[in-house]
């Protein structure tokens, strides 16, 4: 695996591969799976599902800003994560200038699980899956395409961090696998890290008028998506509380080159399983990269009118089937 330039300096290199690959890979395969089956998922609706009007809550204030600029295959972080970040909320910017499409999804080791433990379970497991048990999967920015850039906000935790690209390459080969990974360390300790709340430039940012939209809700049964997404920040919380170990999930928000009926929405997903191309254009927008059970984080979205689809590409431990396969996506108009 290629040593991206901006993790260097964090640990020793075999290690930090090994278990990158052993997370990256649990994701990977969740989008290169060769067939599907129902399930008892199968009961979960791919219409929208509307929350209920909460009242607007204020925006987090962030502790630190990150942007991130993604290519084939790499990420280059700014401010550099080598002079340290802080524990808590992190507005995170996510530009693709690569060709392929790109992500970046966080995640962190669950507590009183080792690196060996979880370079293990990769490596005992040649679909991947395995490994998701050991994480926590923290949120960040869900598939964009090239020329796209996206934000959200994402609450960095103490200790080691993992930045990925779980899409996969042409032939199915995840970009982490190809590099685009980083290590980053958080810590608390006072002076451990930048003031990157200010902008580029120095100027700071004011947070007073920054409101939250509403609530997306990842639900054990389907996605709950408000009536209406005017532009602004959106809670996006996973209350899915089933099996131990299980309910991880993503928003992936995919525009539609046209309105399709429920049977070709099925072909679409269908293809994307398998990483082939539908056949109806869509162009990846962004979204909140995959949370855990009772994780949240904030997206911006600032969606053109038109035709859209949510699907989940997340996978269970040792199941690597997609949850869009099992049904859980939605379409919407924002």
């Amino acid at each position: 695996m290629t040593d991206p330039a901006t993790s260097r300096g964090r640990a020793p290199m075999a290690r930090r591969a090994a278990v990158v690959a052993a997370v990256a890979l649990a994701a990977a395969t969740s989008l290169t799976v060769s067939g599907h089956g129902a399930t008892a998922a199968e009961a979960r609706s791919p219409e929208r599902r509307p929350t209920a009007a909460a009242p607007a809550a204020a925006l987090p204030e962030p502790v630190q800003r990150l942007d991130i600029v993604g290519t084939e295959y790499s990420f280059e972080i700014s401010p550099d994560p080598a002079r340290g970040l802080k524990p808590g909320w992190t507005e995170v910017r996510f530009e693709n200038v690569g060709g392929e499409a790109h992500q970046v999804m966080f995640a962190a080791p669950k507590p009183g699980v080792d690196l060996a433990t979880l370079a293990q379970a990769g490596s005992g497991d040649s679909s991947g899956a395995s490994a998701i048990e050991f994480v926590n999967m923290l949120g960040g920015v869900s598939y964009i395409g090239s020329g796209h850039e996206a934000t959200a906000m994402v609450d960095l935790p103490e200790g080691i961090v993992l930045a990925m690209c779980f899409v996969p390459d042409p032939n199915g080969v995840a970009h982490a696998l190809h590099g685009m990974s980083a290590v980053l360390m958080v810590s608390g300790a006072d002076g451990a890290a930048p003031n990157a709340t200010a902008a580029p430039g120095g100027k700071a940012r004011s947070r007073k008028a920054e409101k939250v939209r509403g609530t997306i809700e990842l639900a054990a049964d389907g996605y709950r998506i408000p009536k209406t997404l005017p532009a602004g920040w959106y809670l996006v919380k996973n209350t899915d509380r089933g099996e131990p170990g299980k309910g991880l999930h993503e928003l992936s928000v995919l525009r539609l080159q046209r309105a399709v009926r429920a049977p070709g929405v099925r072909e679409i997903v269908d293809d994307l399983a398998v990483n082939a191309t539908p056949s109806v254009g869509i162009e990846a927008l962004g979204g909140m990269g995959a949370i855990s059970p009772g994780f949240e984080g904030y997206v911006r979205l600032d969606l053109p009118s038109g035709n859209y689809l949510a699907v989940d590409f997340m996978p269970d431990p040792g199941v690597p089937t997609p949850h869009m396969v099992d049904g859980y996506y939605a379409t919407f108009r924002p």
